[in-house]
């Protein structure tokens, strides 16, 4: 399997591939680290096909460290498995995405990789925060825990509600066992409290809620769907955010549109009266001064690599001015755009025809100095003339070199300003900044749900460095969410249902193996290889069979 992932990754366009890494506790033993590639990639000879088909994402690594491993001994592994897959696929290294992980982020850091701060880590933070610092936020949701252990310790209860909930025509869905340690579901399950209100009211009039019933007052249910009004923005953000097809992109547009809901929900709030609504409106005044006071947040909107993904989406290039903070330097930003296309273009471009002297003989030019005159000459756009391309024939300037001075003769050849040429630093007449122009005054754009990446590839051709760029930015994701969805199955029957403990190896395996048959369904399995004498009766079984079935059969250590 791991040489079909680097066999897809030979294909990444721009040769760039960026990573996301996440960690997980399953016991007191052992922490599992996880990162996954991605890049956008379209195999030679294929043709540019629907949205979103030439996103490609894999796992590279999934490793079980020890809990007392020190931190030297983490990085180690971590920047040799890095080093050791950049190596092979010829790679550069590109974003990687992270929150929580300091000395992993290190060790990856330290291979080239520049750290983008994950967009939900941050928000997660954020959120978690607001809800601890109040003290109303905390009886609300010690008060929804209190009714979930109520029903959930109570099949006869259950059953009770599933009545009421039947007989107030509302689903009879009950998330009791659904429930973990974190905000999004504490935010699922005030949502289901505040739809299931009627039935929940019954219920504690008829039957014992202990001292939850007691505190389903008027208050209760009133900051209840306040609260949920408040979550519910960045509920959906967070979610839109950690979707397989989102990119960097999103992230500016998204906290923006936080800062704007904000900035309105308390007037919602003061418009619908009653004395509960004061406190409602005191929790939307405490979240917006913490999201405006965030400093990692905030950091967010001077990111470079977010706002040039931004301008790079067609969907937000438009609206930059209003995703940005106010007074923020548009054209500087556009320069850097312009710059990093600059890059693309001299790196690929071939020696100019000037350069091609007539004769080795008539002049000698040291290797060194030619090849910063290249870099130069590659420099300027098209419509000027090059260094050196002046009137008259490349022999007759150099035989009349010998009557000027240096300093004419660079002037001659366009590497020293002249009264006649100006001394202005030229860069709105590069062919690059007339591509960038081009695009950004272009009024097509695509649907809210479409994926950047089918604008541009529809524009490979027309504009080639630009398209390559916004490959390169608009493929890399705006959370670790994909590289965390690798530890979804580390509670699955086929890794916990034994008697004794899987192997650490034998869990990295089938967690790399999972996961990417996932990502990859047209892979061809080679056959298991089992020791001599060890065949099984079930030794033609897929991988996959093996995550339904156990992975009894897995030789540990097997190279797959």
């Amino acid at each position: 399997m791991d040489e079909q992932v680097l066999q897809e990754m030979q294909w990444a366009q721009g040769s760039c591939v960026h990573l996301t890494m996440s960690t997980a506790a399953r016991d007191a033993v052992v922490d599992y680290v996880a990162i996954t590639a991605h890049w956008a990639a379209v195999p030679p000879g294929s043709p540019q096909v629907a949205s979103g088909s030439s996103r490609r994402t894999a796992v590279l690594w999934v490793r079980g460290l020890p809990v007392e491993s020190t931190q030297e001994e983490r990085q180690r592994g971590l920047r040799e498995k890095v080093s050791l897959w950049l190596g092979r696929s010829s790679m550069r290294p590109g974003f990687l995405v992270s929150g929580g992980c300091p000395s992993l982020e290190q060790a990856v850091g330290m291979e080239g990789y520049t750290l983008v701060p994950c967009f939900g880590s941050c928000l997660d933070s954020l959120v978690r925060n607001f809800l601890h610092h109040h003290h109303s936020i905390q009886i609300i949701l010690g008060t929804a825990r209190a009714i979930c252990s109520h029903f959930q310790g109570s099949a006869e209860a259950r059953r009770l509600l599933t009545q009421l909930q039947r007989q107030c025509g509302l689903p009879e869905h009950q998330p009791f066992g659904e429930l973990a340690a974190n905000w999004v579901s504490d935010y699922y399950l005030m949502g289901w409290l505040v739809e299931q209100q009627r039935p929940l009211r019954e219920y504690a009039e008829k039957h014992r809620l202990g001292k939850a019933g007691m505190a389903l007052s008027a208050m209760f249910w009133s900051l209840t769907n306040s609260l949920v009004t408040l979550l519910q923005p960045f509920q959906l953000v967070v979610r839109e955010a950690s979707a397989a097809q989102a990119a960097l992109s999103q992230v500016l547009p998204q906290l923006r549109y936080l800062h704007i809901f904000l900035e309105q929900v308390p007037g919602h709030f003061r418009e619908q009266g009653g004395k509960e609504m004061g406190a409602a409106v005191r929790l939307a005044e405490g979240l917006t001064l913490q999201l405006s006071t965030d400093c990692q947040l905030n950091e967010l909107f001077h990111r470079e690599e977010l706002v040039l993904a931004t301008l790079l989406d067609p969907r937000f290039k438009g609206k930059i001015e209003a995703i940005l903070p106010v007074g923020a330097d548009i054209d500087h930003w556009k320069q850097v755009l312009v710059y990093k296309v600059k890059e693309i273009m001299v790196s690929e471009c071939p020696l100019p025809a000037s350069l091609s002297l007539p004769s080795p003989k008539a002049v000698c030019v040291d290797a060194t100095p030619r090849g910063s005159i290249a870099r130069s000459l590659r420099i300027e756009g098209q419509g000027q003339k090059e260094p050196g391309q002046q009137s008259g024939s490349s022999g007759s300037w150099l035989l009349a070199r010998r009557e000027k001075s240096l300093l004419e003769q660079l002037e001659h050849v366009g590497l020293l300003a002249s009264r006649e040429s100006g001394a202005s630093l030229v860069t709105e007449n590069h062919l690059a900044s007339i591509v960038v122009q081009k695009y950004l005054h272009e009024n097509e754009t695509i649907g809210a749900q479409e994926d950047p990446l089918t604008y541009w590839e529809k524009r490979q051709d027309v504009w080639p460095a630009l398209a390559k760029l916004a490959t390169v930015y608009l493929t890399c994701p705006a959370t670790g969410a994909l590289s965390r969805r690798v530890f979804a199955s580390l509670g699955s029957p086929a890794l916990v249902g034994h008697n004794s403990p899987l192997p650490v190896e034998s869990v990295e395996h089938l967690l790399f193996l999972k996961t990417n048959l996932e990502n990859f369904p047209n892979y061809t399995r080679p056959p298991l290889v089992f020791p001599s004498g060890d065949l099984a009766e079930g030794e033609q079984s897929s991988e996959s069979d093996l995550m339904v079935h156990g992975p009894q059969n897995l030789p540990v250590g097997t190279r797959q």
